[in-house]
């Protein structure tokens, strides 16, 4: 069997190259053994504008936002359901100095904060001493449904072989590639963390977190909305369940559910939330990120059939329609990359390869 692209992995980065590729008429194969545990299947799927403590705009967010908004719409009808939805943040200042800092920022001029307009609406779900702020505009990505629908897509196409990649089987040269009786011209790593211990992109500056969340039951509160308060957030998820969460441990040692941040979810959610509610499960997810937050996107300085599309972090649902798109015009058009995006950046450390 012979295509053009051999893509490694199908969560978010290799469901949106893939549908890039093909809509260029190209032919793939994806290979992704479905493991329940990658971070795109246990992601909350937010797009938020703003970023970090100082309320900053994202980087490049004016871009980003319009063509995942644009992305998802389309890949939504594509695949007969709906898959992502405007959902704003309400944010309860936690103390008067956050607060003071939204306010602040607001007044700066950044046009995606503003103040929730009926605060008493809230009051009969939440305690709040020190007002309500609000992000918009954002959005939720149905994450799950893309993966699942887009996975059957592929299977039906006979684009997909669900199995566990190993390198160790594939013979790349210069001119192509070769695994398991399938010839393509090159081979891309959506693969996650996975790529981190892969002997052509292991020497990127990688920076992997644990991140976790859990799934919530909590009957009566209003699906319309992310509510956040300091670092937790209680986002409308899937099968009527609400994503609480996340934390961000870049200094973990296992991958195991942490009953201290359990413990520290439920004693805010205590706090701040007025209705009963239930955990039905503690989601695990280790995500791949570069140090500096930019993707890496693009072919191995020294191995032009050997390409990354990986590093989203934390904000893979804004980042990666525009990157899949620039990655994929890069590779038929051969257009250029953004170049804090674009992997050959490394030229110098990946000429010392880890084979």
């Amino acid at each position: 069997m012979e295509v053009d692209y051999l893509i490694i992995g199908q969560g978010i980065c290799g469901t949106l190259l893939s549908r890039q590729l093909l809509q260029h008429g190209k032919t793939i194969m994806v290979i992704d053994e479905g493991s329940p545990l990658s971070c795109s299947k246990a992601a909350g799927g937010i797009i938020n504008p703003v970023t970090g403590k100082r309320l900053v705009s994202s980087w490049l967010i004016d871009q980003l936002l319009p063509f995942a908004w644009d992305t998802y719409t389309s890949f939504g009808a594509e695949l007969g359901t709906p898959i992502i939805q405007r959902s704003d943040i309400l944010d309860f200042y936690p103390i008067q100095e956050t607060r003071s800092i939204f306010i602040e920022r607001q007044e700066d001029g950044n046009e995606y904060l503003g103040l929730e307009s009926d605060e008493e609406q809230w009051a009969e779900y939440f305690r709040f001493n020190y007002g309500i702020g609000k992000i918009a505009p954002c959005m939720l990505v149905d994450i799950g449904a893309m993966l699942s629908k887009w996975r059957q897509r592929l299977n039906e196409g006979y684009m997909l072989r669900q199995e566990k990649f190993d390198l160790q089987q594939c013979t790349i040269t210069n001119d192509g590639v070769v695994y398991k009786g399938v010839k393509a011209k090159k081979i891309l790593f959506c693969d996650g963390v996975a790529s981190m211990h892969n002997p052509y992109f292991d020497r990127l500056p990688w920076s992997a977190d644990k991140g976790e969340a859990l799934a919530v039951s909590i009957p009566g509160l209003p699906a319309t909305q992310i509510y956040k308060q300091g670092n937790i957030s209680i986002v409308p998820w899937r099968s009527g369940l609400f994503w609480v969460g996340a934390a961000h441990d870049w200094k973990f040692t296992d991958m195991q559910p942490s009953a201290a941040f359990r413990k520290r979810v439920e004693e805010q959610l205590n706090y701040w939330l007025k209705l009963p509610y239930t955990v039905i499960d503690h989601l695990v997810a280790q995500r791949p990120a570069n140090v500096d937050r930019k993707p890496f996107a693009g072919l191995h300085p020294l191995h032009p059939a050997v390409g990354i599309f990986n590093g989203m972090g934390g904000k893979g649902c804004s980042l990666a329609p525009y990157f899949a798109h620039q990655f994929a015009q890069h590779l038929v058009n051969g257009t250029p990359i953004t170049p804090v995006v674009d992997v050959c950046r490394y030229r110098k450390i990946l000429s010392r390869e880890s084979f």
